[in-house]
């Protein structure tokens, strides 16, 4: 039963990512290809606030999972892109989405949700500024200054005078770009992923089901502190978790207990994390996860004293039925051939990943085994 569920996990996991995954993994090519030397870039690296701002709210409007974000975000970063946007981008997207906030509407109800959407929007930003302030220090990204034309054959110069061929064309430059996320990106972001995923499946497989039970339902610090871990090691997606939200509050979970959970579980899971720790920072990831899951600690103990106290869950069917209706209009669906041959592609991607890794390895310590032999003689 407990292999099932595991395996059981790891599919539920692939096949709902693995369209976003792409997709982005091809955005992000061509995020690599055209950000650095676009007026975009210095509109995200503007002074003050407002560019964590607009990377809030456009990653709030992208129905994008945690998983899927993890492309954009790192083609973000390597094009140069602040550290703050980059990561109040990358938590803002899947916390948060219309689809997400119309189907809370229907399960949750208007409290939790109106707490749910001013955490999700506040927590991103404040999340960014941690970020900038104490996570890694980026590599800093030069793009070559072009000055007045050399002529026509040429090309033009840069800063310094020499000559600089002219740049591909668009279609040239965008295949270029798509094959960097799919070939160079794409293997290295799944080869992170299939750690994750591995190790979501044994969490969800041999958690026992008690523990969820026994802590969850709490009105405590024992409770957000453990919604806080459980929702940072699982994956779900945040249209698919509010129905899971849903049966806790009904089971008897205090309302910010819920809060935690829906937080945590949509912005942060095993395979996101680990694929940002190996390619932006182990300071920035470490900060990102520990600030996410005390900030929304903070935000469930606040809404358990202050704001609902005495909560009592309320459903109203016909509504409810009319916002779900609703919610599914905004929501892409993704056909099943679709979801098929993504989640193929994903694994393939993986299988590359652990490849190229695996051999890698075995080159460098064939390298050493040389080198020591070398020096030993």
């Amino acid at each position: 039963m407990a292999w099932s569920h595991f395996f059981g996990t790891i599919w539920q996991i692939l096949s709902e990512s693995a369209f976003w995954v792409l997709v982005s993994l091809l955005i992000g090519g061509l995020v690599h290809e055209f950000l650095p030397t676009s007026r975009f870039r210095e509109r995200l690296n503007g002074k003050g606030r407002g560019a964590m701002l607009g990377a809030v709210a456009f990653g709030a409007l992208l129905p994008i999972c945690s998983c899927g974000v993890i492309p954009l975000a790192i083609s973000l970063y390597r094009a140069g892109v602040r550290l703050g946007p980059v990561m109040a981008f990358a938590a803002a997207t899947p916390i948060i989405n219309p689809a997400a906030v119309i189907l809370s509407l229907a399960l949750l109800g208007p409290q939790i949700t109106a707490a749910y959407v001013i955490l999700g929007l506040t927590l991103p930003f404040l999340l960014g500024i941690v970020a900038e302030r104490w996570g890694d220090r980026p590599t800093p990204m030069t793009v070559p200054a072009v000055t007045a034309c050399c002529g026509p054959k040429a090309g033009c110069c840069d800063s310094a005078g020499n000559a600089v061929p002219a740049s591909p064309g668009f279609w040239r430059r965008t295949g270029s770009g798509l094959k960097w996320g799919l070939t160079d990106l794409g293997p290295t972001i799944a080869f992170y992923m299939s750690i994750g995923v591995l190790l979501a499946g044994v969490i969800a497989a041999f958690l026992p089901p008690s523990w969820t039970e026994t802590y969850l339902r709490e009105n405590s610090f024992v409770a957000l502190a453990a919604a806080g871990v459980l929702g940072a090691s699982l994956y779900v997606c945040a249209v698919a978790h509010i129905p899971l939200v849903a049966t806790l509050l009904a089971a008897g979970a205090a309302p910010g207990v819920s809060i935690v959970f829906l937080v945590t579980g949509t912005a942060t899971n095993l395979p996101e994390l680990i694929a940002l720790y190996k390619t932006i920072g182990r300071r920035t990831v470490t900060l990102y996860a520990v600030s996410l899951v005390a900030g929304a600690m903070v935000a469930g103990a606040l809404v358990n004293a202050w704001l609902m106290p005495g909560f009592e869950p309320a459903f109203d069917p016909v509504n409810s039925l009319e916002l779900l209706e609703a919610g599914e209009r905004l929501q892409p669906t993704i056909g099943a051939v679709a979801t098929q041959v993504t989640t193929i592609a994903l694994v393939g991607l993986m299988i590359l990943g652990i490849w190229r890794r695996g051999t890698g390895w075995l080159r460098a310590r064939r390298a050493r085994r040389r080198d020591d032999g070398c020096c030993s003689g």
